[in-house]
């Protein structure tokens, strides 16, 4: 994503009630659509924290739970923050025969925490949403000497560039800022650049860093119903994106695309809490 850090920063300095529901209308989008969390990289963090029996985690904007149920159906008890009441909502609907996963509807920021600490923490592809002047600290202090921080992070998947050039044009006139294509090395950038800040903030140690390069094709409606997901696309004004969209789909028909091969980088970071 160019501009990563530009965008962002204009997020965080939002109140927090505008941030609370940015992906209220695309919550069944983003439980359908979204690029799942490879298993591989679930076994491996799942490797990294005691036994499920014994394990209690925090989940950090949880959202519709596409993180959650890989942990949920393991058996790990589960407190999820997730400041959007739809997809509240649409998770504990989704869960409702999973008792181990508990839907909290709040920021992070605004969550009124219990004394206990937790075993683990997660944020699935979240943790750049939250405020950095205080997310490493709050985190830091809820979980347990030697605890572990585990950011998941799905990168958005990217069309293959052959695709792509058909693309460009229309990105170049609707959204110039992020009209260069995004390749691999720029997005693994990116997320490890937010996850340093764990290191960082002196809170956290150990950080290690794992990662897959996955591959998902879509049909030409999913793949838009993807990107109504994406917060460049969210914050769009609705006739730009109605008329950005619409030309998309022309595209699409004209070249006779009927598949939108992506690419997209699945991440583990994982650290562990300081002790002092």
């Amino acid at each position: 994503m160019k501009n990563f850090d530009t965008f962002f920063q204009k997020i965080y300095t939002q109140p927090l009630k505008n941030r609370r529901d940015w992906y209220a209308e695309s919550t069944i989008a983003y439980a359908a659509h979204r690029a799942p969390y490879v298993a591989e990289m679930i076994d491996l963090v799942c490797e990294n924290l005691p036994s499920a029996t014994y394990e209690n985690l925090l989940e950090v904007g949880s959202g519709p739970g596409n993180a959650t149920q890989h942990f949920a159906k393991k058996g790990y008890r589960l407190t999820c923050v997730e400041p959007n009441t739809t997809a509240c909502e649409f998770a504990r609907e989704r869960f409702r025969e999973l008792p181990n996963a508990k839907i909290i509807n709040s920021t992070f920021e605004e969550w009124d925490a219990p004394s206990e600490q937790f075993d683990g923490a997660i944020a699935g592809t979240s943790f750049h949403w939250l405020n950095p002047d205080i997310r490493c600290e709050k985190i830091h202090h809820l979980l347990k000497p030697n605890g572990k921080i585990v950011l998941l992070w799905n990168t958005a998947p990217q069309p293959l560039p052959e695709i792509y050039q058909h693309l460009h044009p229309l990105y170049e006139q609707y959204l110039p800022s992020f009209a260069n294509y995004e390749n691999l090395a720029t997005q693994q950038r990116n997320i490890e650049k937010t996850s340093q800040s764990l290191i960082e903030s002196n809170y956290f140690t150990d950080l290690k860093l794992h990662q897959v390069t996955a591959k998902l094709d879509y049909q030409p409606e999913d793949y838009l119903s993807l990107l109504t997901t994406l917060s460049p696309y969210i914050a769009l004004e609705t006739t730009i994106k109605n008329q950005f969209f619409a030309e998309l789909r022309q595209t699409f028909q004209q070249h006779n695309i009927q598949q939108i091969s992506t690419q997209y980088i699945c991440a583990a970071h994982i650290a562990r809490n300081s002790s002092f």
